[in-house]
């Protein structure tokens, strides 16, 4: 990649990232998420991942309209990124404004596992939790500069999201690879663990088969059988987007069965496929689709 290609990047970067989220910290939201559709609107905006989303999705589910459900993806992609910006420079004032509550309560016992998906707008579930006295830990995947192919902007940003979970969690993040022995320490000191189980069988270990999209796919098992072990209770969650009024609206589930992996794998899966039919173009993987149908034997657990 040649210099004026990498600063072309470098400046995608920071207009996607920083310049058009950041403008939450200095806007009323409702007027912040009225320039929100606006932009979501903007073919350029987030162009290389909306389109391979986009062609990913149509192989998998009907779409009526491609354009609006580009500009739906759009909102979506900055509204979660602008969130980084809002949670970290507004109080839970904000919050309690902005954010609806639905179905169950957190788990009173605080050491419990929160599972959700890459769907939606999640920060603010964090602080959710804060509000309720709960410190949270977040399981996340490692990363470095090498990571982010020379994306110097996209790799300080992921920093500065890692130090608003964080922040927002109060406790550090748990960084997977040898995460077993810290997970179960920070249940054992009465934190909850949040975590995204949407990830592609090619990054973790072992799998469990789970009906996506009617389709036999795989979701990683680790987290899984740990909490059957353990008999951790789990509940799962999302966070909605409001696509006209830009509300937030917290889900979480009554506790999950949990004594048999395979259950557990199933209804964390009947949970994702309820919240796609709910707001399909929210979920952030669509251009990963097709990954989560490939497993090797090796993987299945």
């Amino acid at each position: 990649m040649g210099l004026l290609s990498k600063l072309r990047r470098e400046f995608k970067d920071l207009v996607e990232l920083v310049l058009l989220p950041g403008t939450a910290i200095f806007l009323p939201w409702p007027w912040c998420f009225r320039f929100y559709r606006y932009c979501s609107r903007q073919s350029w905006l987030y162009r290389e991942l909306t389109e391979q989303s986009l062609a990913a999705a149509q192989k998998v589910i009907p779409i009526g309209d491609p354009t609006r459900w580009c500009a739906a993806y759009r909102l979506t992609q900055l509204v979660d990124h602008g969130d980084l910006y809002l949670s970290r420079f507004r109080s839970d004032r904000w919050l309690r404004k902005y954010l609806d509550l639905t179905g169950a309560n957190w788990p009173k016992h605080p050491s419990f596992l929160a599972i959700t998906f890459h769907w939606g707008v999640g920060l603010w579930s964090l602080r959710h939790l804060r509000s309720q006295g709960m410190a949270t830990a977040f399981l996340s995947t490692r990363f470095d500069k090498s990571s982010f192919a020379k994306r110097r902007v996209a790799y300080y940003y992921s920093r500065l999201r890692t130090r608003e979970v964080e922040r927002a969690g109060l406790t550090k993040v748990i960084y997977k690879g040898g995460s077993v022995p810290r997970l179960l320490e920070v249940l054992r000191q009465g934190k909850a663990v949040a975590a995204l189980i949407d990830v592609p069988p090619r990054e973790v270990g072992t799998c469990l088969p789970v009906t996506l999209f009617q389709r036999r796919a795989w979701w990683p098992s680790g987290l899984i059988g740990l909490a059957v072990r353990e008999r951790i209770p789990v509940v799962a969650f999302t966070v909605a987007l409001d696509p006209e009024t830009g509300r937030r609206c917290l889900h979480i589930t009554e506790p999950l069965p949990a004594h048999d992996p395979h259950r557990l794998a199933e209804a964390l899966a009947d949970c994702f496929s309820e919240a796609i039919s709910q707001d399909p173009p929210a979920w952030h993987f669509w251009w990963l689709v097709e990954e989560f149908f490939k497993c090797t034997p090796a993987k299945e657990g």
